[in-house]
């Protein structure tokens, strides 16, 4: 029993000795140099977009022109989901031909992609463009609330 004792200490040491020593970590690096971007509530534009519901990212063309991208809340049709990219992209060809006077997106949201359309500012007119898609035959399609791109006159002074 001694003998099996000794023999197990001696290999016990014997790993421990040839185990390789850590390299030394590299501590230069300094969070405090990083050029983040500004946290929304500290420079107030998630404040404006609660109380407006519009977001502070707005006009497309560089300010010459008073109309506006605005992007706030509203609904949009969800055809279809998958995680097929290839079926998801023939869905998208097929609903942009079928759909040509809205806006259809391909969202990816891991792992799914999914087909929207429509720029909807309410519900009713979500549920009419969802009847459309119901009566093209996309029985899965339903109302989802979301982030809408509207185009506005901006008020500059």
């Amino acid at each position: 029993m001694f003998r099996v004792f000794t023999l197990f200490l001696v290999l016990l040491m014997a790993s421990l000795s040839a185990q390789e020593s850590l390299p030394p970590q590299d501590e230069s690096f300094d969070p405090a140099i990083l050029k983040e971007p500004t946290l929304p509530i500290l420079d107030k534009t998630l404040i404006y977009e609660i109380i407006t519901d519009l977001s502070p990212t707005m006009s497309p063309s560089g300010g010459e022109d008073s109309l506006q991208i605005v992007a706030k809340s509203g609904w949009k049709v969800q055809l279809f989901s998958t995680s097929d990219f290839f079926l998801a992209d023939s869905i998208y060809q097929q609903a942009q031909q079928r759909f040509p006077d809205q806006a259809v997106e391909k969202v990816f949201d891991l792992p799914y992609y999914k087909i929207r359309v429509g720029n909807c500012q309410t519900r009713e007119e979500a549920e009419k463009l969802l009847a459309k898609a119901l009566e093209l035959r996309y029985f899965d399609a339903w109302v989802i609330r979301t982030r809408i791109k509207v185009v506005e006159r901006g008020s500059y002074y």
